[in-house]
């Protein structure tokens, strides 16, 4: 048989108090035209008037998505590197086609 239980022991201290709030994070663009020839662009291929950054270093940011015409391509598909983006196509896009890198920074 079960004995009585005990008398209740002494509250232990409060725990720290838990973050506050959502994360934050950043989201940075990258704009650019396709000219229907390149496969590679750089820096200096951004539109300003867009209010484009610089192709960040894949180290510095925690996800880069690429869109070409708004549409969300597949990892496999390209390469960035500090300055550089490289696509890993045999076709560029067509002439006039967007090309954004989204750059996403979980604080």
């Amino acid at each position: 048989p079960t004995g009585a239980t005990g008398p209740t022991g002494v509250t232990g201290a409060t725990g720290p108090t838990g973050g506050n709030g959502p994360i934050t994070t950043t989201n940075l663009l990258y704009y650019t035209f396709a000219d229907g020839e390149k496969l590679i662009y750089t820096d200096a291929d951004g539109i300003p008037q867009y209010g484009t950054t610089n192709i960040l270093s894949p180290i510095e940011v925690s996800y880069i998505n690429l869109f070409v015409n708004g549409i969300l391509q597949p990892q496999p598909l390209y390469e960035v590197s500090a300055g550089k983006l490289t696509l890993l196509d045999t076709q560029p896009p067509s002439q006039g086609s967007s090309i954004i890198l989204q750059f996403i920074i979980i604080n």
